[in-house]
């Protein structure tokens, strides 16, 4: 199956919509549509990733042939002339918004589509598609490695997420957020990203359950594994951590000279039981016997707030490895798509519930900086009374241009790598660190004059 399939994972009254347009000649008007989200919390903030993405499904559109297209169309279009509109149709339009890995609250425009009405209505849910998990996992994961400070977090999540495709998004938007590394091999393939993982409860448990099964698990792991270098954490609470798991590791490493001079990382990891008092007692016991540089980790339903009171307690632990609360996110944010502009007329939703209402008009975001804090400026497509204002203040345009009139901004696109996306999600986290850690979240976006304006007129009944 090719590519173009992602395209048409859609929701069907959009071609509906597009039928109307195509039938009543409005298929060519210009529309500006916003994608923008909204958090749970109010004034919490979001870590955007999905964009590149966003741009691959475009080229998918451009890419794929007329005759591919058309097999496509043919089974779920009954309208001729849609299914030839489409098939024939290339993005001629333009796409902006913000990088990969950047910070942004709710309201704020993350992508603007301006487009011909059927190109922009037809990549709604597409879009969103790509951009919520994402985004929410991002976010998520951004949420868990502070709360987490100068201790590691790892990825487990694998097993646990809905699929192939949603796995390699995860893992990717789990790694520029802050974790260090992940346990999906083809994550590695695909994406460089080294994989790690070490045993399971059942590897332990085929040893059988005989007084020295657990040591043996152990001793055959590091044999076969040390010369290699390779990571060597074993799992100590399939039985009961203190009573055998820590005993058994000391005596496995100790017989095959593993100690504080092993090039690679060694140490423990607990999955189960009273994680703040078995991390305390299991570092004073490898301490004890001359194992200060071995690591423990803590799994087994990790989650921010358990961290946080971890953390809060003076957990004795290196990393922490997350599964569940990354691969299954409680609901933070929702992505929405809006138009905003149709032709020359502003638009907006209007709703007698001020959180659902949208933002009229073709905009922009600003950021400025002040006293190591920063705060956001949405604006009108130059607004210059506003940029007046900015000219004042020490800021930066975070709204870049991806496409202009179906052509690529190669440099802008650049950004959107793998490596540069976490370098600039890295270089943000001073600013993170403070929204994150505040008691009483403070609003970091103001709209501009002429937004406020507009949606004042257009409010007016």
């Amino acid at each position: 199956m090719d590519k173009f399939f992602k395209f048409l994972n859609s929701d069907r009254y959009q071609y509906t919509e597009s039928e109307i347009y195509l039938k009543n000649n409005m298929e060519n008007q210009i529309a500006v549509f916003d994608i923008f989200l909204r958090t749970e919390k109010e004034k919490d903030y979001a870590i955007v990733y999905g964009i590149s993405d966003v741009l691959e499904l475009i080229d998918t559109l451009n890419s794929t042939s007329y005759e591919e297209k058309k097999k496509y169309l043919s089974k779920i279009l009954k309208n001729e002339d849609l299914t030839e509109y489409i098939a024939n149709m290339k993005f001629t339009g333009s796409v902006k918004g913000v990088r990969d890995g950047e910070t942004v609250f709710t309201d704020e425009p993350i992508l603007t589509i301006i487009a011909p009405l059927i190109q922009g209505k037809i990549l709604e849910t597409p879009i969103l598609n790509i951009l919520n998990y994402q985004i929410l996992t991002a976010t998520v994961t951004s949420k868990i490695t502070l709360a987490a400070k100068d201790k590691e977090v790892l990825f487990f999540g694998t097993r646990r997420v809905p699929g192939f495709e949603a796995s390699m998004a995860m893992t990717k938007a789990s790694y520029i957020a802050g974790c260090i590394s992940h346990s999906n091999i083809m994550g590695e393939y695909f994406y460089d990203l080294k994989s790690t993982g070490t045993m399971t409860h059942g590897y332990v448990q085929s040893f059988g359950t005989e007084k020295d099964s657990e040591y043996r698990a152990f001793d055959t792991f590091i044999k076969t594994c040390k010369d290699e270098k390779l990571p060597l954490i074993m799992l100590t609470d399939t039985y009961s951590v203190l009573k055998s798991g820590i005993h058994s590791t000391i005596r496995a490493f100790r017989d095959n000279n593993i100690n504080d001079d092993y090039e690679g990382t060694y140490g423990i990891r607990i999955d189960s039981g009273n994680l703040l008092n078995l991390s305390k007692k299991c570092r004073e016991i490898l301490d004890d016997e001359g194992f200060r540089k071995a690591k423990i980790i803590l799994t087994g339903g990790i989650d921010e707030g358990k961290i946080r009171r971890l953390m809060k307690h003076g957990v004795q632990a290196d990393m922490f490895g997350v599964g569940d609360a990354i691969a299954l996110p409680k609901k933070e944010i929702s992505t929405v798509y809006k138009m905003s502009r149709i032709e020359e007329t502003d638009v907006m939703k209007v709703s007698d519930d001020k959180s659902k209402m949208s933002y009229p008009g073709d905009k922009e975001i600003y950021r400025t900086y002040k006293n190591n804090n920063f705060f956001d400026v949405v604006t009108l497509k130059d607004e210059k009374e506003e940029m007046e204002i900015l000219k004042k203040e020490k800021y930066r345009k975070l709204t870049l241009d991806f496409i202009i009139d179906g052509e690529k901004v190669e440099e802008n696109i650049e950004l959107l790598g793998l490596t540069e996306t976490k370098r600039y999600y890295e270089n943000n986290v001073f600013y993170l660190k403070e929204i994150y850690n505040e008691t009483q979240k403070r609003k970091r976006i103001r709209f501009s004059k002429g937004i406020k304006k507009l949606k004042e007129e257009l409010t007016k009944f």
